[in-house]
């Protein structure tokens, strides 16, 4: 984009309370991406309070990103987030990528994404396209969590995914750390499936959890979501809250494989369990991790023999997934 209009916005944001320092704009391996402007010297961006408008404020009025009028804005914070939007991020490239990948979509057989869509939960992308779609995935894949709040963050949100620190999210939303190369940011704690789902591409993740499913441990009912959520960015070890309704178990999700923690997620399984007052669920665990296996290797044959880049994509989230899932031997002693 125009250098000197990347300025004047980085002027205004630093003049309404934000912090960004030695950043720039520009293509990478990833695509369109952030780069140090002096790799030896560190990156920052703090995003203040009055500039953090929530994701349900997004209206799209004629194809333009505006800040619905009843939001609790200053007109100068409106202003600039709108300018923003409309230059940088939703007109500068954030709505063709999303309609790039919607047309990837399209391109499949309709009954593949029809099971695509419903069957294997892969999320958004396989809807019938109408007016709104790319605005909602829009609003869907660009916030971040903070305090209870979806919201959008100017300029962290334009860096990629990969082997990056978190965002944090205290006093405002910020980033901070020094890059040799692109600024590169952990999106979340998700697993590849999850990454697809919602942001479109394949990330090869440490973590796999489980599909949602059902079924009975040792003779009892017993439920696992895939609420991933919550997950805190700083762990690298996760335990699902676990309620009970009748006497049935609900976890919030479970860890069925770890990269860097292999014998973590029977363990956690087995723990949950016993503590939740079921017996015979050592074979239980297995039975999930092989339903899973099962679920994405039918994926893998679905689309075996699709040509174009969507089918691709599903393939290789299906192959990190398994790979993900592999690592998973043994107990924690």
């Amino acid at each position: 984009m125009n250098d000197s209009l990347w300025q004047d916005l980085l002027t205004e944001f630093r003049a309404l309370g934000g912090i960004a320092e030695n950043i720039c704009l520009r293509e990478g391996a990833h695509g369109r991406g952030l780069f140090p402007v002096d790799p030896a010297k560190p990156v920052a961006i703090r995003i203040p309070e009055n500039l953090l408008a929530d994701s349900a404020w997004a209206e799209f009025p004629d194809g333009a990103f505006r800040v619905a009028p009843a939001a609790p804005l200053g007109t100068r914070e409106r202003t600039f987030l709108e300018e923003y939007q409309n230059t940088v991020s939703w007109g500068g490239g954030g709505r063709q990528h999303l309609e790039q990948i919607v047309e990837q979509a399209q391109q499949l057989p309709p009954e593949l994404r029809h099971a695509l869509g419903t069957e294997f939960h892969c999320g958004p992308w396989f809807a019938e396209p109408s007016n709104g779609l790319i605005g909602e995935l829009f609003v869907a894949s660009r916030p971040v969590r903070y305090k209870g709040r979806k919201v959008f963050m100017a300029f962290i949100e334009l860096a990629n995914h990969g082997a990056g620190p978190p965002i944090a999210t205290g006093a405002g939303v910020a980033i901070h750390g020094t890059f040799s190369g692109e600024v590169l940011l952990k999106y979340a704690n998700f697993d590849a499936h999850g990454m697809f789902m919602t942001w479109g591409f394949a990330a090869d993740q440490p973590q796999a959890f489980s599909i949602a499913i059902q079924g009975k441990v040792g003779g009892r009912p017993a439920q696992i979501g895939r609420d991933l959520g919550a997950l805190d960015p700083t762990q690298e070890v996760w335990f699902p809250h676990v309620s009970q309704t009748q006497g049935i178990a609900q976890l919030e999700f479970l860890m069925i494989g770890n990269k860097r923690h292999p014998r973590a997620s029977k363990h956690i399984f087995h723990m949950l369990m016993q503590n939740a007052g079921y017996s015979n669920f050592e074979t239980a665990f297995e039975t999930i991790t092989h339903a899973n296996r099962m679920h994405f290797l039918k994926l893998l044959a679905l689309v075996e023999d699709v040509e174009g880049k969507m089918a691709h994509t599903i393939r290789c989230v299906a192959r990190f997934q398994l790979q993900a899932m592999s690592y998973c031997y043994g107990t924690a002693s």
